[in-house]
């Protein structure tokens, strides 16, 4: 798969499942693994003064669930509070992942981070 093709979350079913618009019959494979981002602004090297293009904005990295022929269902690879501690009410990154994975809408913008041999 070396052509880029434009990958979209097209339903999200909970906070960490959501379904894109590719699936088997664009190659998509269990061993992938996504990010789901969104364009920010463009980046201007402070040397040259050229477009190093648009900052990715990430919203969370997701591995494949179930891939059926024109879509997939991704699981997020985002940490989840273990029930153990969570009396001791500790801060982690846990809710600034879950704010994350909360802005993700229908139409984000997804590109594979890895590529199968």
């Amino acid at each position: 798969m070396t052509e880029k093709i434009d990958i979209r979350v097209a339903k999200i079913l909970e906070l960490d499942r959501i379904v894109i618009n590719k699936g088997k019959a664009d190659n998509i494979d269990e061993h992938m693994e996504f990010l789901i981002y969104d364009e920010g602004e463009e980046i201007i090297d402070p040397v040259s003064g050229k477009s190093l293009g648009l900052l990715e904005n990430p919203k969370g990295i997701f591995k494949v669930m179930h891939i059926q022929e024109n879509v997939s269902i991704l699981l997020s690879k985002t940490k989840r509070p273990n029930k153990m501690f969570a009396g001791l009410n500790m801060y982690s990154d846990i809710d600034i992942e879950r704010d994350l994975l909360k802005s993700i809408k229908i139409g984000d913008k997804v590109k594979i981070t890895n590529q199968t041999l």
